[in-house]
Parts: structure tokens; C-alpha cells; sequence
């Protein structure tokens, strides 16, 4: 028998979910899955209809303005969110051809990224230490405010 104080004793089921085996689709454009909320178009559903925004990622807006080294920072933030939510798919699907491929794209994007960021301005993680800098000879994470210290104020 079961303990009555854990149990639920609400009289009804609200809800019962259901949740489908998600299938490989061509996945957005980096920008538009920023601004989607998701790398994948199926997983884009409308629950509630919001006012279509403009987005700030689009042409004439702040990032036009934004210097170089901020456009530099949204590019890393746009791939690093890319390969957060393809981890999700890769976490039910391992051997998905198409999304290991990108997976692996998206990380040497990033790499590259950071390691163009620590050249020009200071290391943002530890592995672009190096990767920024190949002929260093001390581990250090250089001048100046790294970004979440104002660094790009």
C-alpha cells in the first residue's frame, strides 16, 4: 500500500503528453535558428501566435553598427548555441550521419572562432589560450576585461 501523503490527490488529469521520435529535417541557417529559438524547421511549432519582431540580426540594425569585435563575439554565440541544441538531437539520434557531420563542422567553426577572438583581443575559454596564441609561453589569460566583465562596453 502507498503512502497517502506522497501521493497525488488531485481528481483529475490535466494532460497527458506524447512526445514523437523527432526524424533529421535540413536544419536552419545560424541567424535563423537564433531568432527561431532551434537549429531544426520541425521543431519550430506556433503555439501561440506572437507580433512577427524585427530581429536585431538582420541588416540595418545595431549589429551594422556593432564593431568588429562584438560581431565577432555574436558570431561564437550564435555556432555555440547551434551546437547546444544539435547535442539535444545527437543525445536521442548518436548515429544521425547528417547531424554528426554538422556537429562536427559547427565545432571546428567555433574553434576557429574562438582561437580568431584570443588572437585579437584576449582568451574567452581556456582551450583559446593556446589556440590563440600557439607560440605562448605561460598559461594567462591576457589584458583587458574578458567580455562577461564588460569587455565589450
Amino acid at each position: 500500500m502507498s503512502n497517502p501523503s506522497t501521493c497525488c490527490s488531485c481528481p483529475e488529469t490535466l494532460a497527458m503528453a506524447s512526445v514523437p521520435i523527432q526524424e533529421w529535417c535540413e536544419p536552419y541557417d545560424l541567424e535563423t535558428a537564433l531568432r527561431e529559438g532551434t537549429v531544426f524547421p520541425s521543431l519550430n511549432l506556433e503555439f501561440f501566435k506572437a507580433e512577427d519582431i524585427k530581429s536585431s540580426l538582420k541588416s540595418g540594425s545595431a549589429l551594422d553598427k556593432a564593431s568588429e569585435r562584438e560581431c565577432l563575439m555574436n558570431e561564437i554565440n550564435t555556432v555555440s548555441f547551434a551546437i547546444n541544441d544539435l547535442t539535444l538531437y545527437l543525445d536521442t539520434h548518436p548515429t544521425c550521419q547528417n547531424g554528426l557531420s554538422l556537429f562536427k563542422e559547427l565545432l571546428q567553426r567555433r574553434l576557429d572562432l574562438l582561437a580568431e577572438y584570443a588572437e585579437k583581443y584576449n582568451p574567452l575559454t581556456q582551450i583559446s589560450m593556446i589556440t590563440g596564441d600557439p607560440e605562448t609561453s605561460e598559461y594567462g589569460w591576457g589584458e583587458g576585461p574578458a567580455p562577461w566583465e564588460g569587455g565589450l562596453i
